[in-house]
């Protein structure tokens, strides 16, 4: 590393294909100021002018044959330097070359293999950071980063959007009478039940301890009601299977994206509100805006 260190002080060249082609400059000069040296020590100078120009210009030439080679040689540390760049400013997967067996090649490779290591864990970490620990739906970190801009985008677009607010009818009897651990079970179910009945292009957020919302991109009223309905049917129907005293059932409210909504809270309030009159209702039921 020392000769390295001490190239890489050097103000000029600023590149390290700059530094290698000095190198070879120089390299390939010694033979010539060799010769001419030898022939001036000799006063032969004079009368070596067609074997100094020969020389010349065949160091020329193969200095420039060398800074070719070497540029190609080059290429695989430059792509390896570009590719970690391009991923840790951009995210973007690179695609170098692999098998060659030399240390450049290895280079390439160790590369390529590194970043889809990392990539991958940051992609395990991310869902991790992004999903809720005990029923695997999105969480409101998910809905404040991709959920919302997700819904904003649809609004410019002026596509159809639709929201579900869905809440465990008295929950916390549950809880209070069952126990803690009763509750948990209560809940994941009831996400799983969630999950497994909306459409595969939904997402499932818990935003609270036992409150749901579902994003549903381009989904009409129609659907909106479809999905909310069948949700609220199969959570009642599954409800006795937890052998409590009283069964499980969900209030839904629901609600689409309208021109004069501002932005999302305008819709999940709406949303909400609607969910208030479900429970006003009698609770296990579906209201929909």
């Amino acid at each position: 590393m020392k000769f390295y260190s001490l190239m890489a002080s050097l103000k000029w060249p600023g590149s390290f294909q700059g530094k290698i082609f000095l190198v070879c400059f120089v390299a390939t000069h010694i033979p010539l100021l060799g010769l001419m040296g030898f022939l001036a020590a000799r006063s032969e100078l004079a009368d070596s002018v067609g074997v100094l120009v020969v020389a010349t210009l065949a160091t020329l030439l193969g200095t420039g044959l060398a800074f070719a080679a070497m540029a190609a040689m080059m290429e695989p540390i430059r792509r390896s330097s570009v590719a970690l760049s391009d991923y840790l400013a951009q995210g973007d997967f690179p695609d170098l070359p692999m098998g060659h067996p030399d240390e450049a090649g290895q280079l390439m490779s160790n590369v390529q293999r590194a970043i889809a290591t990392i990539d991958r864990q940051v992609g395990r970490l991310a869902d991790v950071a992004l999903s809720d620990d005990m029923t695997g739906a999105r969480n409101r970190r998910w809905l404040n980063e991709y959920g919302i801009p997700m819904f904003e985008d649809y609004k410019k677009a002026g596509k159809s959007f639709g929201l579900l607010v869905i809440d465990l009818d008295e929950f916390k009897t549950v809880n209070d009478t069952y126990g803690h651990a009763v509750g948990d079970q209560v809940i994941l179910t009831t996400a799983d039940i969630i999950s497994e009945n909306v459409r595969a292009t939904d997402h499932l957020v818990r935003t609270g301890g036992d409150e749901f919302c579902v994003l549903m991109p381009s989904a009409s009223r129609g659907e909106v009601a479809l999905v909310a309905e069948r949700l609220r049917l199969v959570t009642a129907e599954n409800g006795s299977g937890f052998g409590l005293d009283q069964p499980v059932t969900v209030s839904i409210g629901a609600a689409n994206l309208r021109r004069q909504d501002k932005g999302f809270l305008d819709t999940y309030r709406r949303a909400d509100a609607y969910l208030y009159k479900a429970k006003q209702g009698g609770r296990n039921a579906a209201a929909i805006a």
